[in-house]
């Protein structure tokens, strides 16, 4: 879950190992990305039906829907699912 807040430096998320990806338009659960220069998007890397791993510049909204945070301690950029979890955070609710 992500906002349409966008952040100080634009946007609403980053593609996490892509600066030069950028998310333009979201609606629900679709988020649209295309590369910063216009030009064509790279589906020789990124075919349709990859995972992107999407980083939001805020989080409430997307921090809300869970019930626990699942910490890693681990580079952004090897991020990934199999990420050693180190911690389990519980959420808090009710201010």
């Amino acid at each position: 879950a992500l906002t349409k807040d966008s952040a100080p430096q634009g946007g609403v998320c980053s593609v996490l190992g892509e600066p030069d990806l950028e998310c333009y338009r979201m609606s629900q659960e679709v988020t649209m990305i295309r590369r910063r220069d216009g030009g064509m998007f790279p589906f020789g890397a990124h075919p349709l039906g990859s995972t992107l791993m999407l980083v939001p510049n805020h989080s409430c909204l997307s921090a809300a829907c869970f019930g626990v945070y699942h910490i890693v301690n681990e580079a952004p950029e090897k991020l990934g699912a199999e990420s050693d979890v180190t911690a389990i955070w519980k959420s808090f609710r009710g201010w």
